[in-house]
């Protein structure tokens, strides 16, 4: 079994298990704790563990997009400061050359046309945030511009599949980008 398959069978398992606690009064916080871990180590399953926890709890399902929501702009601006102050250098480390890449030209350019509209974007859609939270960060963003941005996609993300969750979960199994994320959190997706 390859090491990726192996954390993943973790974090399922770890899903499965907090997932029992979700109508405990301490389970939103802590999943808005986990939802600021994931944009630093991008591992944690948020949108399963949303979608389950509002399928367990249905009633629920809008303090658990809250709080998702919260957690992932608190990590958004967590990783953008820990770039802002580290600079290219710091990404270079962990990316050679990755500047240099015809992707990475591609979406500075398109940062630098449209900036904020393309952090609200892909803010509220399943892609990762992290590359684009990056270059916002190198182009010294104001976080009193970037806050407001990034809760408002994230919270339009996450309001509309907390409610799928709870009201019709099978139409979730149909969203791109979703199907992954569901199946680490321990949800059958066939």
């Amino acid at each position: 079994m390859k090491t990726t398959d192996k954390l993943h069978a973790k974090v399922r398992a770890y899903s499965k298990k907090l997932e029992q606690y979700a109508d405990r009064i301490w389970y939103p916080p802590l999943v808005a704790f986990l939802a600021a871990l994931d944009n630093l180590i991008i591992i944690i399953p948020n949108d399963g563990l949303l979608i389950a926890s509002s399928m367990l709890v249905p009633r629920r399902w809008a303090i658990f997009a809250l709080s998702v929501s919260i957690g992932s702009t608190i990590g958004a601006l967590t990783l953008c400061a820990i770039v802002e102050y580290q600079g290219l250098p710091w990404i270079l480390d962990f990316y050679p050359d990755i500047n240099q890449t015809a992707m990475w030209m591609k979406t500075e350019d398109f940062f630098g046309r449209y900036g904020l509209l393309v952090v609200f974007a892909i803010s509220a859609t399943p892609l990762s945030q992290q590359p684009i939270l990056i270059l916002a960060a190198l182009a010294n963003t104001p976080f009193a511009k970037l806050v407001p941005i990034l809760f408002a996609g994230r919270f339009l993300k996450f309001m509309l599949m907390a409610y799928l969750g709870s009201h019709s979960p099978r139409l979730l199994k149909k969203m791109w980008g979703v199907k992954n994320e569901l199946k680490d959190a321990g949800i059958k997706v066939d």
